[in-house]
């Protein structure tokens, strides 16, 4: 064990940690009753990536949740205009599944996050559901305007994939599925060549709509739509005030996003 700042015991291997229910729903509903009945706090678990680290963190754990046998949770489909990609879907698995090619740059884009050893166990849902700023998969499916589809011990629900940050607490929640829309042929760029300080994927639909998604390492991803032409400059312009790193000040931000935007840009009229 390991003493933390504020005096708490923090595990430093597997045997420090204390005892805790495990659970292994088959279904959705299991998994509600589950989220309803067993102690707190409760921590939902696939690939398991991000929970060692909150572990390691001193996350405390009642009841464990093994997401493993919920068949809704896995796969990528095509269907009504719609690409659904579950939760459980692994960094690697969508790399190589032909039903993102629907959305061209999305494959690319994602092959590009993490290292060969967390794609082969980290999951879309733990990598939306950690609300860590340094993660990226929230810049790219809210950039593609994505919902996402959550169950509790309340019920069912859609949000849009960026509302996954103001979800409370002290509720758990499972993201079961993402929906992007195919609606005006989406296409999109991810720019990444700043990161950490700041990272940008872009969305262009048909019809010359654009979303630009921007995020840091510390901070959540903002998000600027826009139809048409319109100087990258003023586009990066909207970022809130607030929106800047150490070292590296607001207007900076604005002139390195605009940077990148215009390379985006450039892409995608040459793709």
């Amino acid at each position: 064990m390991e003493q933390a700042r504020d005096g708490h015991l923090l595990p430093t291997t597997q045997f420090g940690l204390p005892a805790f229910e495990l659970y292994r729903p088959d279904s959705l509903d299991d998994l509600r009753t589950v989220c309803a009945e067993a102690p707190r706090p409760l921590m939902l678990y696939a690939g398991g990536t991000d929970a060692f680290a909150a572990l390691r963190e001193g996350r405390a754990v009642a009841s464990l949740v093994r997401l493993d046998r919920i068949e809704e949770l896995r796969g990528a489909v095509v269907a009504d205009g719609v690409l659904t990609l579950g939760a459980g879907l692994t960094h690697f698995e969508a790399m190589h599944d032909a039903a993102l090619a629907e959305v061209p740059g999305l494959a690319e884009a994602w092959a590009r996050i993490a290292t060969v050893r967390v794609r082969r166990h980290a999951t879309l849902g733990g990598n939306l559901m950690a609300r860590r700023p340094r993660y990226e998969l929230s810049i790219l499916l809210s950039a593609l305007g994505a919902t996402a589809r959550l169950v509790g011990a309340s019920g069912e629900r859609e949000v849009p994939v960026e509302a996954i940050w103001d979800l409370p607490d002290d509720e758990p929640a499972l993201l079961v599925s993402v929906a992007v829309p195919l609606s005006g042929a989406p296409r999109l760029d991810y720019a990444r060549d700043l990161r950490p300080v700041m990272t940008q994927a872009l969305c262009r639909r048909d019809g010359a709509a654009m979303r630009l998604a921007v995020g840091t390492e510390r901070l959540r991803p903002h998000l600027i739509d826009w139809t048409g032409e319109g100087e990258a400059e003023a586009i990066l312009a909207g970022l809130p005030e607030e929106f800047e790193e150490p070292g590296a000040g607001r207007g900076w931000m604005v002139r390195a996003g605009a940077a990148l935007l215009e390379r985006q840009l450039e892409r995608m009229a040459a793709a």
